[in-house]
């Protein structure tokens, strides 16, 4: 499991086709590229796991302060780095906890067969072994996008712009090759993510023009909800 987590603000906004090319080339000549992918640019899948009560739908939708959602995340398709995590949001700041799984344990997870992650040994897949036991903790959905990453050392800034946003209801589809699954947003639509520590540098708000733009919770998961369908 990961070390005592850090508390992180995370401010969310939605960009145009024509706003994300322009942002994209600002933050290629400001800030350094994430060191994942290429030139800080990854396809990230991730597999949202809810209860039988809907627990982490109805806090996304209903907008509650505190939100608890469980995932499963591959990056760019790479099975040896496959991580389940927890993600608490409270307002505007939130931590992430998490471990690695193989290949075979998350296809048990996706099956169902989730004793293993009580004998890991590890607290927090012993917490999602009883969020299964006691609360039903299933694959809800699977929600896939592009991302290009950029970071910046003061603050330990960290901004993303997140496009071609799918989601698909058929949890054994995780490692498809070609995922498939219905647009969440519109076609020529982006998420700009920015997130920090305990400060923003002054010129960061400045680069990404935040001033200029509209805050909001945006959920991937909530969305692909409402649109995880398959295109066959």
């Amino acid at each position: 499991m990961d070390k005592q987590p850090v508390y992180r603000q995370e401010l969310k906004f939605r960009v145009s086709r024509a706003d994300r090319e322009l942002l994209l080339r600002r933050l290629s000549a400001a800030l350094t590229p994430d060191a994942h992918g290429k030139n800080g640019v990854y396809t990230v899948r991730t597999l949202y796991f809810d209860t039988v009560y809907d627990d982490a739908l109805r806090e996304s939708m209903a907008g509650e302060c505190e939100k608890v959602k469980y995932r499963l995340r591959m990056y760019d398709l790479d099975e040896t780095y496959l991580r389940m995590e927890k993600k608490v949001k409270r307002g505007a700041g939130g931590y992430k906890i998490g471990a690695l799984l193989t290949r075979a344990e998350c296809e048990k997870l996706i099956r169902g067969d989730c004793a293993f992650l009580a004998q890991k040994g590890d607290p927090f897949l012993t917490e999602c072994y009883a969020q299964r036991q006691n609360g039903g903790l299933r694959p809800r959905e699977i929600v896939s996008y592009t991302r290009a990453a950029f970071v910046c050392r003061q603050g330990n800034v960290r901004i993303t712009v997140d496009s071609d946003i799918r989601a698909c209801r058929f949890a054994d589809a995780f490692f498809a090759p070609k995922l498939g699954g219905a647009p969440v947003t519109a076609e020529d639509a982006a998420v700009l993510e920015v997130k920090f520590d305990r400060f923003l540098p002054d010129f960061i708000p400045h680069l990404v023009g935040i001033g200029d733009r509209e805050l909001q919770a945006f959920s991937k998961f909530a969305l692909g909800s409402m649109y995880a369908l398959d295109n066959e």
